[in-house]
C-alpha cells in the first residue's frame, strides 16, 4: 500500500513526528523498496527529534550515527569486559584473539588443549530485562511515584523509564540498571539537593540517559561535590543528558577501576569543573558541549587517564582542558576560555592531537611545572596571549602544529624550558608581536 502512494505523499508519511529512528530502522528491514525510499533527509529529521545533535556539527550520515549510538546504548551491560582500548586482567579473550594463541608453531597437543579450554568457557548471553515506569503525576497505573522507589524494586539489568516531570531525589545506584527519560528531550528533570543527583559507587555497570540533571543546595556553604559521580570501580554510561551544578562539579569520575563514558551531553554552568577525572579514573569523554563552567571544562588530575575527543569546550572561567596527568585529547574544539585553552601542569604527560584551540583570553597551550607530553597537529590561532607558552620546567614535544594570529606571538619560551619544538607552521599578521621565541635560556631543541 505504501509503495503505491505518490512519492511526495511517501515522504510526508516518513516524516511524521511519531516516526523516530527506531521505527525507520524497522521499516527499512521490511523490504529493499522501502529502504530505498527513506533518504538522508528523512533520517535527519527523525534523528534530531529524539537524539542530541553532535557537538561539532552534523554527522556525514544520520543513519550511521544512530546505529553507532544504538550500539553504545546496548553495550552498557558488558562494558567492564569490553572497554574500548583497554583489556582488563579478568576480561575474557575474544575467540579470534584466543585462536591466534594456537598458532601453527605451537605443538599439536597444546593447540588441542587451548581449543578445548576456549570451548569450555561460559558463553555470555544478554540478560533479560523488564521495564519499570516512573510517573510522578501518578496517572499511569502500575507506575512508581519516584525514581528511588523504582530502583529499589529493579532487578539487575532492568530499565527504569521515567515519564515527564520534576523529581527532587538523590539516586544511589548500586545495581546494574539503566535510567532513561522519555522524549521529548528536557522533559524529565532530576534535581539533587545538598548532594549528588546521581551517584554510582559499586563495581557494576549502569546507564543514565536523556535526563536534565541539576545539583542545588539549600545550605549557605555547601560542600563541593558533583551532580553526577562515578566512583568505587563503577562503570557509568552518561548519554544525552543536560548536566549543571550550582554548588560543585558537573560530572566526577573518581577512583581506581572507575570508568565513565560521557557521551553526547550538554555539560554547563557548573560552579566547579565540567568533567573532573581524578584518582586513577578512566573512561571516554566524547561529543559533549562543555561550557560556562566556573573552573576548567575538563580536568585530568591525580593519575587519571581518560580519552577526551570530539568535544566543544568553550566559554569557561578557567582553562578549557587542565591536565596534570596523562590523558588523550583529540579533535576537540576549544575556544573562548578565560585561561589557557590547554594547560599542562605538574608532570602532566598528555597527548594533545588534532584540536582547534582558538579565541582564548590567555595562551592557546600553556606548559609549565614540569609538564610534558606531546602537542601535535593542532590548529592554534587568535588567542590573546601566545599560541604556545612553555614556562619554567615545561618539557613538551611540540610538532606539526599550525600557529597563527595570536596577540602574544606564536611561541613564548621562558627560563629553563625544555623539550623539542619542530616542524610547526607559524603564520604572522600585522597585529602579532614579534615574540615568536622569547626565552632566557635555550630549550633543548628548536626547529621551526
Amino acid at each position: 500500500m505504501l509503495l503505491q502512494l505518490p512519492a511526495d505523499i511517501q515522504q510526508l508519511v516518513f516524516k511524521q513526528p511519531g516516526l523516530g529512528p527506531r521505527e525507520l530502522a524497522s521499516l527499512e528491514a521490511t523490504s529493499r523498496a522501502v529502504r530505498a525510499l527513506i533518504d538522508e533527509d528523512v533520517w535527519r529529521q527523525a534523528f534530531l527529534q529524539s537524539c542530541r545533535h553532535n557537538a561539532l556539527g552534523h554527522p556525514s550520515s544520520f543513519k550511521v550515527e544512530f546505529k553507532r549510538r544504538s550500539t553504545w546504548s546496548r553495550r552498557w551491560k558488558t562494558l567492564p569486559d569490553c572497554a574500548p582500548g583497554t583489556v582488563g586482567a579478568s576480561a575474557p579473550l575474544p575467540l579470534q584473539a584466543a585462536a591466534r594463541l594456537c598458532s601453527v608453531r605451537a605443538p599439536q597437543k597444546l593447540r588441542r588443549f587451548a581449543l578445548k579450554v576456549i570451548a569450555s568457557l561460559p558463553q555470555a548471553h544478554p540478560p533479560k530485562a523488564e521495564v519499570l515506569v516512573v510517573d510522578g503525576s501518578g496517572r499511569e497505573p502500575g507506575s512508581f511515584p519516584t525514581i528511588s522507589a523504582a530502583l529499589r524494586c529493579a532487578k539487575p539489568y532492568d530499565r527504569v523509564l521515567i515519564r515527564s516531570g520534576r523529581y527532587e531525589e538523590r539516586l544511589a545506584i548500586d545495581k546494574p540498571v539503566e535510567l532513561v527519560g522519555e522524549d521529548p528531550a528536557g522533559s524529565v528533570v532530576l534535581v539533587g539537593v545538598n548532594g549528588p543527583a546521581v551517584e554510582a559507587s559499586s563495581r557494576i555497570p549502569c546507564r543514565v540517559a536523556k535526563l536534565t540533571i541539576q545539583q542545588q543546595s539549600r545550605h549557605a556553604a555547601p560542600a563541593m561535590s558533583g551532580a553526577v559521580i562515578a566512583k568505587g570501580g563503577a562503570t557509568l554510561v552518561l548519554e544525552e543528558c543536560v548536566v549543571s551544578s550550582q554548588t560543585g562539579h558537573c560530572v566526577v569520575v573518581q577512583g581506581l577501576s572507575t570508568n565513565a563514558y560521557v557521551l553526547h551531553n550538554h555539560i554547563s554552568r557548573g560552579k566547579g569543573v565540567g568533567v573532573l577525572v581524578c584518582d586513577y579514573g578512566k573512561g571516554v569523554v566524547e561529543d559533549n558541549e562543555i561550557s560556562h563552567n566556573g573552573r576548567a571544562g575538563v580536568a585530568i588530575l591525580s593519575c587519571a587517564d581518560p580519552q577526551v575527543r570530539s568535544n566543544k569546550i568553550h566559554a569557561g572561567l578557567d582553562s578549557g582542558v587542565l591536565v596534570s596527568e596523562k590523558g588523550r585529547g583529540r579533535a576537540n574544539d576549544i575556544f573562548a576560555n578565560r585561561r589557557a585553552g590547554v594547560a599542562i601542569l605538574k608532570d602532566g604527560e598528555p597527548l594533545v592531537l588534532s584540536n582547534r584551540i582558538h579565541d582564548g583570553r590567555d595562551s592557546g597551550v600553556l606548559v609549565c611545572e614540569n609538564g610534558q607530553g606531546l602537542v601535535k597537529d593542532n590548529e592554534i590561532f587568535a588567542n590573546q596571549m601566545a599560541g604556545i607558552a612553555i614556562g619554567r620546567g615545561g618539557a613538551s614535544r611540540v610538532t606539526g602544529n599550525t600557529i597563527r594570529d595570536s596577540n602574544g606571538g606564536s611561541l613564548c619560551l621562558s627560563m629553563h624550558s625544555r623539550g623539542v619544538i619542530s616542524a610547526n607552521v607559524i603564520q604572522l599578521d600585522g597585529r602579532a608581536t614579534m615574540q615568536d621565541i622569547l626565552m632566557d635560556e635555550e630549550p633543548d631543541y628548536i626547529e621551526l
